[in-house]
């Protein structure tokens, strides 16, 4: 199973690597701003075609907003879940709970940015059932747990149309 994972990297950097570990290290394969390389389309391009080659999208929300493309005012991270919506691709949210220990230099502090972050994050917790994680390790066995839930899911579906 192909998973993208989409996140904001200056502050989840470690967490994106712990999870790409543990991803691949359970059958997985991971996907992700890792893998773009030197491409003739523009970065926007790239990032919103990745998750269409992906099974499931893996969304991971910290306390960054994250970087826009030119001309945008909508970051990176929430234009590939707007394209892993438009996919319908099943998603899995993860959050940093508010009581996490987090480096100071990884909470947005532009005003304009801090109210799309916060905006995203409401949306994102509207339409889905979200995991907080603490740190690290936390988010990367939750997300195994969440691939885990939906596998069985869709074993069981497929056992029932059977009958």
């Amino acid at each position: 199973m192909r998973v993208f994972v989409s996140s904001t990297f200056r502050d989840l950097a470690e967490h994106r690597e712990v999870l790409r570990l543990a991803l691949e290290s359970s059958g997985y394969q991971f996907r992700g701003m890792e893998h773009f390389a030197a491409d003739d389309r523009a970065p926007l391009d790239v990032a919103v075609a990745a998750p269409a080659n992906c099974d499931v999208y893996v969304l991971i929300i910290g306390d960054l907003y994250g970087s826009t493309p030119p001309g945008r005012v909508i970051s990176y991270t929430e234009l590939e879940y707007h394209r892993a919506q438009e996919l319908e691709l099943p998603t899995v949210v993860m959050v940093l709970a508010d009581d996490a220990q987090i480096n100071r230099l990884h909470v947005e502090r532009d005003p304009a940015k801090r109210m799309r972050l916060d905006r995203f994050r409401s949306a994102v917790q509207r339409r889905h059932t979200v995991q907080r994680f603490q740190d690290t390790n936390e988010a990367a066995w939750k997300v195994l747990a969440a691939l885990r839930m939906y596998e069985t899911r869709i074993r069981e579906n497929a056992e029932g149309g059977e009958q």
